[in-house]
């Protein structure tokens, strides 16, 4: 799947783009959410794996803009070191598909992934039926 990295920290976002790549995965990246939210209108990844707390442009933030401009079309992944319900629940309600906790758990990845990329197939076959989901 192509997915979009949005994360400030460097090393955090290397580690992220290395699991991604050995997991097979087509991954392009951004340092903050200004610079994911223009990646993003130039090619509409499958997957937005977002951190939450960055310069220019928050996760949430960026998420309520992808959603307002582009739906469902893309599955979103909020990665973070915030871990209470308030926080969950803000992200979901921001538009975001999963949330993630900090540190990675590369399991848990796979997991959320494999349901990101079962959700991709069904909008394609909804798609050649001739609606669109």
């Amino acid at each position: 799947m192509k997915i979009l990295v949005a994360e400030d920290d460097p090393v955090s976002r290397r580690v992220l783009e290395a699991v991604l790549a050995r997991m097979g995965h087509e991954c392009e990246s951004a340092e903050d959410g200004a610079a994911a939210w223009a990646r993003f209108q130039d090619a509409v990844p499958d997957v937005l794996i977002t951190d939450w707390m960055m310069p220019n442009l928050a996760g949430p933030d960026l998420c309520r803009q992808v959603r307002a401009r582009y739906g469902s079309d893309c599955y979103v992944i909020m990665l973070t070191a915030l871990s209470g319900d308030g926080d969950v629940k803000v992200a979901m309600e921001a538009g975001a598909d999963d949330f993630l906790n900090k540190p990675l758990d590369r399991n848990q990845l796979t997991m959320r992934l494999a349901v990101a990329d079962r959700l991709r197939q069904l909008r394609l076959k909804v798609a050649e039926l001739g609606g669109k989901a």
